[in-house]
C-alpha cells in the first residue's frame, strides 16, 4: 500500500486545532508535529517549506513556527483538502492555503507540499508524540503507556493513534477544568457531550458522576465507533452514541432534559447551535462551551445572554478558552 504525506507551516497558537481537524480527512493515517530547525524562522510571514531538511519532534515546547505533517494511505484529493483547511483557516482568521507546484514554482507563503512516501509504521511512530497529561484529578493515557498514577487520580484511557482528540488541545483542558470546577457544588444526572469525537468529556463526566447518564453525539461517523471504542477501553457500559443527523436528533433532542451539556466545536457552530442548547438544558443547569479563541468569548456571551444564558466561569490557556454558562 502506497503513503503519502501533506505537510505544512503553522502557527503556533494553531498547531493543536488544525492537528485534531485533519483527522477527519479521507485516508488519514496519522499526523506529527515537528520543530522547524531552521533558527532564522521568528515571524509568522514568508513560510517557505523547500529549505526543512531535519526535522525532530518537539509539539509540547515553545515554537512560533511548526510543521504539521500528515500521512494518509491513498493518495490525497488536493483540491478537498485544500478547501477543508481554508474552511478552518477562514475560521480562524488565519492565511489560507495553498498546494506548491514544483514546476510552476509558485511562491505562495503558506504553501501545502504533497509527496509519495516509503511504508513504515506511521501508527507507532506516531503515538510517542502524545505523552500522559496530568491535569487536575484527570490523568489521561494511550495504550502505548502504562497506566502509574496515584489512587486520588482519575485515570481515562485514550488510544491516541486513533484518536480526534487526546486531551493534548488546550480547549479540552480547558473543559476537563471547568468539569472538575462545577463537581465542586453539584452533581449531574443528565450529560450530553455535543460533538465528542474520542468521547474524552463524557467518559471524564461519568467517571466523577458516577451515577449519571451520558449521551454522545458527533456529525462524523468515526467519531461515533472511536467514542464506543474509548467506552470500553474505560470499562464503561452504556451509554448513548449518536449521529447528528434528523434520524437520531429525536433520541437526544429533548426539552429540559439534560443538567450538563460540552461543546467543545468551532465559534460558527457554537452561536448556530444556540437555540438547540437553550431548548434541551434545564433551568439552573450548566452548559460548557469551548474551541474558543481569547477575543471570541466576549462575543458568544453576548450571543448566548440572548438564549437565557449567563457566564459562571471562564478559563483560559495558550489563547483558547472555555466558558461556563448557566441557564435561567
Amino acid at each position: 500500500m502506497d503513503l503519502w504525506s501533506v505537510r505544512f507551516e503553522i502557527q503556533d497558537n494553531l498547531k493543536n486545532i488544525f492537528s485534531e481537524y485533519v483527522e477527519d480527512f479521507e485516508g488519514y493515517i496519522s499526523s506529527s508535529l515537528f520543530v522547524n530547525e531552521d533558527k532564522d524562522k521568528k515571524k509568522y510571514n514568508n513560510f517557505h517549506l523547500n529549505n526543512i531538511t531535519s526535522n525532530k519532534f518537539g509539539e509540547f515546547h515553545q515554537n512560533q513556527i511548526w510543521v504539521l505533517e500528515v500521512f494518509f494511505n491513498q493518495e490525497p484529493d488536493i483540491k478537498k483538502i485544500s478547501r477543508k483547511l481554508n474552511y478552518l483557516a477562514k475560521e480562524l482568521k488565519t492565511t489560507e492555503y495553498f498546494f506548491y507546484d514544483h514546476l510552476k514554482k509558485d511562491k505562495y507563503s503558506n504553501r501545502l507540499n504533497v509527496s509519495q512516501i516509503s511504508q513504515k509504521n506511521w501508527l507507532k511512530y506516531n503515538r510517542k508524540s502524545f505523552p500522559i497529561i496530568n491535569l487536575d484529578n484527570f490523568y489521561i493515557y494511550g495504550s502505548h503507556n502504562n497506566k502509574n498514577c496515584s489512587a486520588s487520580k482519575i485515570p481515562i484511557k485514550i488510544d491516541a493513534s486513533t484518536a480526534f482528540g487526546t486531551g493534548t488541545h488546550e480547549t479540552t483542558k480547558c473543559c476537563l477544568k471547568a468539569l472538575t470546577f462545577i463537581s465542586r457544588f453539584t452533581k449531574s444526572n443528565q450529560i450530553l457531550d455535543y460533538g465528542c469525537g474520542t468521547g474524552i468529556l463524557g467518559i471524564s463526566s461519568k467517571k466523577i458522576f458516577k451515577k449519571s447518564k451520558v449521551t454522545f453525539v458527533d456529525i462524523d461517523k468515526k467519531a461515533v465507533k472511536l467514542t464506543k471504542e474509548n467506552l470500553k477501553l474505560n470499562n464503561i457500559v452504556l451509554n448513548k452514541v449518536y449521529l447528528t443527523n434528523s434520524y437520531h436528533s429525536n433520541k437526544y433532542t429533548k426539552k429540559q432534559f439534560y443538567d450538563l451539556v460540552f461543546a467543545n466545536i468551532l465559534f460558527g457552530h457554537l452561536k448556530k447551535l444556540a437555540p438547540l442548547y437553550s431548548f434541551i438544558i434545564k433551568p439552573n443547569s450548566f452548559l460548557i462551551l469551548s474551541g474558543l479563541l481569547n477575543e471570541q468569548i466576549p462575543y458568544i456571551i453576548n450571543w448566548y445572554n440572548k438564549y437565557g444564558f449567563k457566564e459562571k466561569k471562564i478559563f483560559s490557556l495558550n489563547g483558547w478558552g472555555s466558558i461556563i454558562l448557566i441557564s435561567n
